[in-house]
């Protein structure tokens, strides 16, 4: 019976677990962590050998199925705590090999040396005994600075002349300097007998055992001076392309007739330059946050709060009336969030409105064509085969606009409309002004077509926008007149044909706020 050739004694199982549970413990410290699967898996094993020990007795002298079982259960715990430790001390000759590597790498190609709080040599990379053209056995127990000094003199000590005996006795209290987790740089200047200076960069390491400073860890590498002067040159380099890109942005910060701002979010600080400090009458180029908050209208407050709150993305824009002192004007500040190491800063251009002209007028109003120009394309499309759309439409809220807000409100309002209008349906900038409020748009294109058909007949959302105004929603009113070019015999009636249709739809008592020639025709 296979039972009688695995009957074994129960003290086997219960060394194999037992010894098992010690290598996953010692593993648990080496790793600094709870390595809970496999604790659990040694503690079950260790747990259930004992277990057998103690019962074995009375186990074996009972039914004999209960024997077998007991032989299978020992048999079963010896293999599983084999396999455990043959995988465990896997893990650890491939860790230990890793570590070698480590190592390896780390003793060929860096300075490395580990002392004791004496400042005595523990351990040594080839490298540094190399550069220091000595064997490794006489460094081992040797103070650090006096094995430097058998090929270098020490001249110095991060930036500051020093000597042997001063850097010996500056380490004497080391132990009472250092803090735990703790790193540092330091930099000793060495002079050959050549009287050729070198620098070694270290980085510090202390170690401390039970709160207890032992030693420390110094890791790095050897800078000649003639590499010391290529990084000098290469910072001489960044440094002059740095005054270049100063000196143009001086020149354009004096000259350019934008208001620019820098809003420091450290610090709570705004800059402003001299145009926003004439345009906004304010007491210097720098002021706080806070005193720029207060100014800035109650109802407009929430509104700038929000963006400022939740600026998702590099660049951000928002409007509001702001108090320069005797009146409100407002206030269009674009800019971008730009995140360094140290700072969060807002930088941008603040456009001040007035009640009279936009400070900057680069808009759409600016760019479209007029009257003369849209009867040259006119007869261009006449005299073409294909069928085209003319839209004859009036932004009819922009005078109540201009009364309540100004006229630099309402310029803004009809600016944002038209391009709003115009990169949705036109193409080639076939829009033209034709009198104050009223625009002529000549649509080619059959896709964009059908786009506005569908935009009117859902709920007219194109003539009844909202837009924000600093903390307010205003409305936009627009009544529109559609024709296209074959609804009549004469082609060249098309546009009178769209200004009948606007006309219809301006009518208080027609139904809709739009209205195609083709169906009132």
């Amino acid at each position: 019976m296979f039972s009688d050739y695995i009957k074994q004694s129960p003290l086997i199982p219960v060394l194999f677990s037992s010894l098992l549970t010690l290598v996953i413990l010692m593993q648990c410290f080496a790793k600094r962590r709870f390595l809970k699967g496999r604790l659990l898996l040694s503690f079950v094993l260790t747990f259930t050998s004992v277990l057998v020990l103690v019962f074995y007795d009375e186990i074996i002298n009972s039914k004999e199925i209960y024997a077998k079982a007991i032989n299978y259960i020992l048999f079963g715990v010896d293999v599983l705590s084999c396999l455990c430790l043959l995988s465990a001390i896997d893990l650890t000759l491939s860790n230990e090999k890793l570590s070698r590597e480590l190592t390896k790498n780390l003793d060929e190609t860096k300075l490395y040396v580990m002392l004791d709080k004496k400042d005595k040599i523990k351990e040594i990379s080839k490298k540094f005994i190399f550069d220091l053209g000595v064997d490794k056995n006489s460094t081992i127990g040797k103070n650090i600075f006096d094995v430097i000094e058998n090929k270098y003199t020490i001249i110095g000590l991060n930036g500051e002349e020093i000597y042997k005996k001063e850097i010996k006795k500056y380490y004497d209290n080391y132990s009472k300097k250092v803090k735990e987790d703790e790193t540092n740089q330091i930099i000793i200047e060495v002079q050959d007998e050549r009287n050729v200076v070198s620098s070694l960069y270290f980085d510090e390491t202390p170690i401390f055992i039970n709160s207890k400073y032992k030693g420390r860890i110094l890791v790095g590498d050897k800078k000649s001076e003639e590499t010391l002067m290529g990084l000098e040159k290469e910072l001489a380099s960044v440094s002059s392309e740095l005054d270049i890109i100063k000196n143009r942005f001086i020149t354009i910060l004096n000259n350019t007739s934008d208001g620019i701002y820098f809003h420091n979010l450290n610090n709570k600080t705004i800059w402003f330059n001299d145009i926003l400090v004439q345009r906004l009458y304010l007491n210097g180029n720098s002021i706080s946050s806070a005193e720029f908050y207060n100014n800035i209208h109650k109802e407009d407050k929430a509104l700038y709060s929000d963006v400022m709150n939740n600026i998702r993305t590099e660049s951000y824009s928002v409007t509001y009336r702001y108090n320069t002192g005797a009146y409100y004007v407002f206030v269009k500040e674009e800019g971008r969030k730009i995140v360094t190491e140290k700072n969060v800063e807002l930088c941008g251009i603040m456009s001040v409105l007035d009640d009279y002209r936009f400070e900057k007028t680069e808009t759409t109003l600016d760019t479209i064509s007029t009257e003369p120009q849209m009867m040259v394309k006119f007869k261009e499309l006449q005299t073409s085969e294909s069928i085209f759309e003319v839209v004859y439409f009036k932004v009819a809220s922009i005078p109540d606009v201009n009364e309540k807000y100004g006229r630099a409100y309402g310029n803004m309002l009809l600016a944002k409309y038209i391009s709003f209008f115009k990169e949705r349906f036109v193409v080639n900038n076939l829009i033209y002004r034709v009198s104050g409020l009223e625009f002529v748009a000549f649509i080619t294109n059959y896709n964009k077509m059908e786009a506005l058909k569908n935009m009117l007949r859902d709920n007219e959302k194109i003539l009844h926008l909202n837009a924000d105004l600093g903390g307010d929603k205003i409305a936009v009113e627009v009544f529109m007149g559609i024709s296209l070019s074959n609804d009549t015999v004469n082609t060249k009636d098309t546009i009178l044909n769209a200004k009948n249709a606007l006309k219809i739809a301006s009518n208080p008592q027609y139904k809709s706020s739009y209205a195609y020639y083709s169906d009132i025709k």
